[in-house]
């Protein structure tokens, strides 16, 4: 059901499986609701030349647009279903529109439970590659036995399901009070709903779901060590063959440490690229993946001395205000490489492309 089949789809290119839309009746919700910036940070335009000449210039095939953070449940049912069966109809115009570039993932009006399994009916009928669900909706955290009947059809179908992380439900007082939630909030949440299919035994109950886990896992790579032990004893479940069985996506800054130490707890068969636009900007982006692609570049060790030669105007950038952070930029994109070393042209590929194919069926 979830098989795309295209002819000249070029394989060594790459495939983006986080990726963003912004439909307008999402866009003027949040504006309806929330404002100023959600999160804490500015929602951005977005058109479909947006993603399109971000894949042109990136040398990427296929991309997979989902909603982002805030879900959409604003506390009225009735504008909830609309909005995500208007955002899923737009999906699909796209997906009819530009077949062999662009997919989405359904969304699903969560928490009603009823009505998330029809708009998977409706959503596997309307060329849905998969589907995204958020961390929490309202303070109600996905993995507990309250959405079973969503997760036995999402089983049943075999479907992809991409995790993206909401708000927490509750945030600590006085601390970090001018932090945007994607700089930390969206990592914790993301861990915490991880423990909590671990919990639920969510893994072993149904198997059958393929599970993306959004920006390298967030903290399970340096958690898994401390907590394995409390989740072997406690819930009964195995966090270690959790992490081997779902996948992840590397939206964000994952080098030079977090995709290294994810490496050692997961499958390399089971990491995805994402590039997050178009709430990371394009040409952040853009650098994000030069760090991947350029990775084991006989040309590496030159870039790292045309930066060094480059810090020797450090000075100069200083009396600029926009090029004060060139400096950072620089040294950031050095440290990236040097931890993209474990990046063989082997596992290049299957991170860019091969992983992705086999998971879509592309």
């Amino acid at each position: 059901m979830f098989i795309l089949k295209k002819e000249g789809f070029i394989m060594s290119d790459i495939i983006d499986v986080h990726t963003h839309y912004l439909p307008k009746i999402y866009t003027d919700t949040l504006n309806r609701h929330i404002p100023g910036d959600p999160d804490g940070w500015p929602t951005p335009a977005w058109k479909p030349a947006t993603t399109l000449n971000f894949m042109a210039k990136n040398h990427i095939s296929y991309s997979l647009l989902s909603l982002s953070s805030p879900h959409f449940n604003f506390g009225d049912k009735a504008e909830t279903l609309e909005i995500a069966r208007q955002s899923n109809v737009e999906g699909e115009q796209l997906s009819i529109a530009h077949p062999d570039k662009l997919g989405y993932l359904a969304s699903l009006p969560l928490p009603y439970t009823n009505e998330s399994v029809e708009e998977i009916d409706w959503a596997l009928k309307h060329r849905a590659r998969g589907f995204t669900v958020p961390t929490n909706t309202r303070g109600i955290y996905f993995g507990p036995p309250i959405f079973d009947e969503v997760y036995q059809r999402l089983n049943d179908a075999h479907a992809v399901v991409a995790l993206h992380p909401n708000q927490p439900a509750a945030l600590p007082m006085n601390v970090n009070i001018d932090m945007p939630t994607p700089l930390m909030g969206f990592f914790i949440d993301t861990t915490m709903t991880f423990m909590n299919l671990l919990k639920y035994h969510f893994f072993d109950r149904f198997p059958d779901i393929q599970l993306i886990v959004p920006h390298a896992g967030a903290f399970l790579g340096i958690l898994a060590d401390r907590d394995a032990t409390f989740v072997k004893e406690q819930y009964q479940s195995d966090m270690f063959a959790a992490m081997k069985h779902v996948y992840f996506d590397t939206a964000g800054a994952v080098f030079p440490r977090q995709l290294p130490m994810l490496m050692t707890l997961t499958d390399e068969k089971h990491i995805l690229y994402g590039s997050d636009i178009p709430y990371t900007s394009a040409t952040l982006s853009t650098q994000l993946l030069s760090v991947i692609t350029n990775a084991e570049d006989p040309k590496a060790d030159k870039k790292r001395q045309l930066v060094a030669t480059a810090h020797k105007f450090d000075h100069f950038y200083e009396h600029f205000k926009k090029l004060q952070q060139v400096p950072m930029m620089l040294d950031m994109i050095v440290q990236m490489m040097n931890g993209a070393d474990i990046l063989t042209p082997e596992l290049k590929r299957e991170i860019l492309t091969d992983n992705a194919t086999q998971l879509f069926h592309l």
